[in-house]
């Protein structure tokens, strides 16, 4: 029995010694590279060389389908699509290196103007450049997004497109029409760079296809236009906060903070809350905090 006990006894020492062990997977952030070679050196060759050696082709909801480009004689590449565009963009953090930005309008859309600062909802396919699927929204179960919160390559791109029209049908879905649909492949410099996102690997250039259904201007849903409520009028929303709160105008629905939603303060009825101004100073309601 003693001999028993002692065994027992060790082999909890044991154990109890082996899972005091410090077994958490460690994670090591990616070295952080220059970014001028990282682009210069590395992406920018293997960019073109994709667009290169590949080719898509559509149907007529503007499904895309990426394939190697077998027959240079019979198909088209990408990089000699007559339709591929290049955008210059300069990097936010090094101001002398420009990327070049690839994007195939494959239609541009039929009705509003998309803003960077809107929300969109839009369909897509997020690829790696040896074709791995790393995100997708179906055309089916679509995704809203506020522009201005992704990659910088969307910010630059999505301008360029817009927005569709949309008709109910009976079993409850909606059917879109009119809307934009194209292609980019970026560098990781206006992606993710060095950090690493599922499925996506540090430094890597991304491909996307999408659609763009529809373009909500109002973010806040205040009856005032996200790009109306740039007061100082510099093109940038995101730095107006009237009444201080850390919330963008654009982001607010009560801008003036008194307690009284925006949308409330359009006191003539008309569903523009700017052109009310009760006490005549020149405010409108809206963002004067002692007028309602």
């Amino acid at each position: 029995m003693k001999l028993r006990f002692f065994t027992i006894f060790s082999l909890f020492i044991l154990l109890t010694a082996t899972k005091c062990e410090d077994d958490t997977p460690t994670y090591t952030e990616p070295e952080i590279k220059d970014r001028t070679e990282q682009y210069l050196q590395v992406e920018k060759d293997s960019i073109q060389e994709f667009l290169q050696t590949h080719r898509y082709t559509l149907d007529a909801q503007y499904n895309v389908e990426i394939d190697t480009l077998d027959d240079p004689t019979t198909q088209t590449s990408i990089w000699d699509d007559p339709n591929l565009q290049t955008i210059q963009v300069t990097d936010q953090e090094v101001e002398d290196l420009v990327y070049e930005l690839y994007y195939i309008p494959f239609t541009t859309g039929t009705q509003n103007q998309i803003n960077k600062y809107d929300r969109i909802l839009t369909s897509y396919k997020g690829y790696t450049l040896d074709l791995n699927i790393f995100d997708a929204a179906i055309d089916d179960l679509p995704a809203w997004f506020y522009l201005d919160g992704t990659i910088d390559a969307w910010k630059e791109v999505l301008p360029f497109f817009k927005d569709g029209t949309y008709t109910p049908n009976d079993d409850g879905t909606v059917t879109f029409s009119g809307y934009g649909a194209g292609f980019m492949i970026t560098p990781s410099g206006l992606a993710y760079y060095n950090i690493p996102k599922s499925g996506i690997p540090a430094y890597s250039p991304l491909i996307f296809t999408f659609k763009t259904f529809l373009d909500d201007k109002d973010n806040d849903n205040d009856n005032v236009p996200n790009m109306a409520e740039d007061i100082d009028q510099d093109g940038d929303p995101t730095n107006d906060d009237t009444d201080e709160d850390n919330i963008p105008n654009f982001f607010d629905d009560d801008d003036d903070n008194d307690g009284v939603k925006t949308i409330d303060e359009d006191t003539n009825g008309d569903g523009d809350p700017t052109n009310d101004d009760s006490d005549g100073d020149g405010i409108p309601n809206y963002l004067d905090e002692d007028t309602h």
